[in-house]
């Protein structure tokens, strides 16, 4: 089924509109079908070179229509098959479903009557059923049906239960009748504090009908088999006041047993629902500052309080920032107090530039605040800003200064070309490519070293936040840069000529991007337009010596749309950028060269050299791979391979830090973090967010999806935690204290309004930080269809993580997760190179639903034309089916010479 010719071919096509085809033809070429932005999915389409002629024009894959021709031979009628993956979708289709019957209206009127006419009397609505649906009904066959069963469940307040009675019956003998006062919720009620079952089971009203079956004549509870059945709460608008908070309290509490325990705290019972959710956690409270500083006064840290402070006004949640300093500056400034030789007013002086330096590091300041202070100041950013005197004295450790002399022949021949650079003050790019564990960050710490400890800037930044941590003063390249987010965004970015940030980077003598593998290439190009403009030089990244580093056998940047040839191309910076660059390129495998025949396997795997069994899978090694059996056996076989024995982790929470299971995707993630906080020793502390729509008309109608929805860089509705636990931080809160995106961390202390944590890892290992709430957006319409705002802490366990989060790092041991395979460029080789030997990584390999497969096969996949691309000029070896001229022509990847392997 061919669409067209329409468009400058064929203007006068039907399906034109305005110029441009209503249907959007042609389409774009596709490897792959992926999801789309909008309703229906961007459908593959391989560019196979083979086309048609319709009306004496070509048309290929582009122009080709979605259909099933099983459908198409059956009703012998031209039918279109999109698959709409809108979740708005689901309310539009419903409604169709469940609108009712359809009507007719009509009217009455009296043949020659010579009355006043009323179109009101006269008007009559009626249900039209036809034949068919007439004798469906008279045989009682189901109208409709919904897999799995959802039970609507009401939600009133006490005493406000709906009644029904007939249009005459006199309302004592309704409440006489004992069933009219009986529904859902007071039975529910009633099975909790009777039913012995309902009290072992402990049930959410939500949970309840997937044991209990509800009897609509005798109104009550029995007990059944559990089954899959959905129990949805009636939605409420936050606007219904204490109803929508009486519902809040049902959707989190267990097994209460009236109205009066939902509002139940210890022995008391509170005197509204509202005040019950805010005491519980469930609800934000309008004193939430407050009541966070009071109790991180308690543990009587003064540093730390006051950078809660500074985060408390950064992130918009103090309500009255004054009040909260009256009330908390005696413990904000104990420590300064204490010393003798201070008075009053130069505590109060240190106490204020404290935390405006820390504001400082944040790009904010004390004066965009409501504050007043009886002594006058001048605010750091007036002076110079923290992070820019940060730079210029960072401390350089004895080890990396002596770790020049410990380089080996191709790091030596690396550091010379880029010091030479340094001193003679001429610029440079280099690209340093080697394999995950060549030393590649090892180098970067020894030049960076160079730099700092002649008194001069060196700025450090990684793609990932795990990555930045490895290095002294890493941050990720976007904070650091102010670079658009957004991959598709040209930008050059948000560096203000006249801010020190500006000033920092035009002083920098080096810049070091690690991971730059990673980073889409129109970041790389908004650096070098942005370095152009801050120091007004048109050379290459303004003249700047720049080093970028990473891995192509490593993952590629993930792009939205386009396949695998859009992927490939974002991982290539333009062509004038890269034929510039100086390769360097190391060799030697520092990290397992005890174990030699690893490495040659790692290789392998990364250069896409490894045999290629039956339907593409490649064979792991036995002694790597742990037998599958069942999920539940085999995956705590896994479990108990990195994490042997949790009660000595406990003891020692840092033996652990570099030991984590890596899989793809962050749904397996999240059940592994699951599992393994369950079972760690403690009390857990369960942390609920707050969402709420942009939309706030939209609050009721999506507030129990997105309680259920789990985004990738937020954190979760539900955040369980335990004492020692090691955790993950999702956002840069103060990157100069060591707080990035990536950090991980230590619990210490878990509040009811903070997270009291040390830093796990990094040259501030050992820290002590306050973590609060804060307020996180997710506007991503791919990540989620419905914009919202989640109020939680911005943290989530790390037993477990991505493989691309881990890239970078070197595990102590390494569990591979794959219950399903790799979907990404070099993902195995990443998961398999962050260990330093074979003994100490283990994979589980779940086999593919029905699919008879043997044990230890799997994907891997690589794209061999990216080492290739990553050469410079080259000889690009190719099948001619592959159309390897065409491909690179079309993203301007030359200069190149092709070989056919055909000829």
């Amino acid at each position: 089924m061919m669409h067209g010719p329409c468009g400058e071919a064929c203007p006068t096509n039907v399906c034109m509109r305005d110029g441009q085809c209503k249907n959007h033809y042609p389409k774009e070429f596709s490897d792959v079908t992926i999801h789309a932005e909008g309703a229906y999915p961007c459908y593959r389409r391989r560019n196979n070179g083979q086309s048609v002629r319709v009306h004496n024009i070509p048309l290929d894959n582009r122009w080709v229509i979605p259909y099933c021709p099983y459908l198409l031979a059956k009703f012998d009628c031209h039918i279109n098959v999109e698959i709409c993956s809108d979740i708005k979708l689901v309310k539009y289709l419903y409604k169709y479903i469940y609108k009712g019957h359809d009507k007719a209206s009509y009217q009455v009127t009296t043949n020659g009557s010579d009355d006043t006419y009323d179109e009101i009397q006269a008007y009559q609505a009626a249900r039209y059923i036809c034949a068919p649906e007439a004798m469906w009904r008279i045989f009682a066959f189901p109208m409709s049906e919904i897999c799995p069963p959802v039970i609507a469940l009401p939600v009133h307040l006490p005493d406000h239960q709906p009644l029904r009675f007939g249009l005459h019956q006199p309302l004592e003998q309704v409440l006489q009748n004992p069933l009219s006062s009986k529904t859902m919720l007071t039975e529910f009620f009633y099975m909790n504090s009777h039913d012995p079952d309902a009290k072992r089971l402990k049930l959410l009203y939500k949970e309840f009908p997937e044991n209990f079956v509800w009897n609509p004549t005798q109104r009550k509870w029995s007990l059944r088999k559990k089954q899959t059945v959905v129990g949805r709460l009636s939605t409420v608008s936050p606007f219904e006041g204490e109803r929508y908070f009486e519902r809040l309290l049902l959707m989190h509490v267990r097994c209460p047993t009236s109205f009066d325990s939902l509002r139940s705290i210890g022995s008391g019972i509170i005197g509204s629902f509202r005040d019950a959710a805010v005491f519980r956690g469930l609800l934000e409270s309008d004193d939430y500052a407050d009541n966070c500083l009071a109790e991180a006064a308690f543990y009587q840290m003064p540093c730390s309080l006051r950078k809660l402070f500074a985060l408390l006004l950064v992130y918009g949640i103090c309500g009255s920032p004054q009040s909260l300093w009256d009330k908390y500056y005696v413990s904000m400034s104990e420590d300064f107090s204490r010393t003798n030789t201070l008075n009053a007013s130069e505590v109060l002086r240190r106490t204020i530039m404290t935390i405006d330096n820390f504001l400082v590091s944040m790009d904010r300041s004390l004066s965009e605040f409501s504050l007043h202070f009886p002594i006058a100041y001048n605010s750091v950013r007036n002076r110079i800003s923290r992070e820019y005197e940060f730079e210029q004295n960072m401390y350089v450790s004895e080890e990396d200064r002596l770790s020049v002399n410990l380089l080996n022949t191709h790091q030596k021949i690396a550091y010379k070309k880029v010091v030479s650079r340094i001193i003679s003050g001429n610029g440079g790019a280099f690209f340093v490519d080697g394999p995950g564990g060549t030393g590649k960050t090892f180098l970067y710490r020894a030049l960076l070293a160079f730099v700092r400890s002649r008194n001069n800037i060196a700025l450090a930044v990684a793609t990932s936040g795990v990555a930045a941590s490895l290095l002294p003063g890493g941050r990720t390249a976007h904070s650091r840069f102010k670079l658009p987010f957004n991959s598709e965004d040209k930008s050059v970015g948000s560096v203000s000529k006249q801010s020190s940030l500006a000033k920092m980077i035009v002083e920098a003598e080096l810049i070091v991007w690690d991971e730059a593998t990673m980073a889409n290439r129109y970041s790389i190009d908004a650096l070098d337009k942005m370095l152009q403009d801050l120091c007004d030089c048109r050379s290459l990244f303004g003249g700047k010596v720049v080093l970028f580093g990473g891995d192509f056998r490593q993952t590629l940047p993930i792009v939205v749309r386009g396949g695998r040839e859009a992927m490939i191309a974002a991982s290539i910076v333009s062509s004038s950028i890269w034929s510039s660059v100086v390769k360097l390129r190391l060799h030697e495998n520092m990290r397992a060269k005890e174990d030699p025949a690893f490495v040659s396997y790692l290789m392998r795997i990364g250069n896409g050299e490894e045999p290629i069994l039956f339907d593409d899978n490649i064979a792991i090694p036995r002694s790597l791979y742990i037998p599958f059996v069942n999920a539940e056996e085999s995956l705590n076989q896994l479990i108990d391979c990195v994490f042997p024995s949790l009660l000595d982790f406990r003891m020692d929470p840092y033996s652990f830090i570099n030991r984590a299971i890596l899989t793809p995707k962050n749904d397996c993630v999240e059940e592994i973090n699951d599992l393994l906080i369950n079972r760690y020793p403690g009390v857990a502390k369960e942390y609920v967010s707050f969402n709420s729509t942009i939309d706030s008309t939209q609050q009721g109608e999506y507030e129990d999806y997105l309680n259920g929805v789990s985004v990738g860089g937020l954190p979760p509705h539900l955040l369980n935690l335990k004492v020692n636990s090691p955790i993950m931080l999702l956002r840069n809160l103060n990157p100069v204290e060591g707080l990035c995106n990536g950090t991980r961390l230590i619990c210490k202390e878990l509040g009811d309004n903070f997270i009291g944590a040390e830093i796990a890892v990094g040259e501030f290992k050992g820290n002590h930080v306050f973590i609060p709430r804060i307020p996180l957006e997710c506007t991503d319409k791919l990540k989620c269809p419905i914009s919202f705002k989640r109020m939680q802490f911005p943290v989530r366990p790390c037993f477990a993580m991505t493989i691309n989060k881990a890239q970078g790092q070197t595990l102590d041991y390494v569990g591979v997760y794959l219950r399903q395979p790799v979907f990404s460029h070099g993902q195995l080789y990443v998961a398999l190179s962050r260990a330093r030997n074979s003994n100490s990584v283990k994979i589980l390999i779940h086999p593919v639903p029905g699919k008879v497969s043997e044990q230890g096969l799997t994907k891997n996949i690589v794209y061999p034309e990216i080492f290739m691309l990553a050469q410079g000029p080259f000889f690009f070896v190719c099948n001619v089916q592959e159309n390897a001229y065409s491909f690179l022509c079309q993203f301007n990847l030359f200069p190149c010479c092709i070989v056919s392997s055909c000829v």
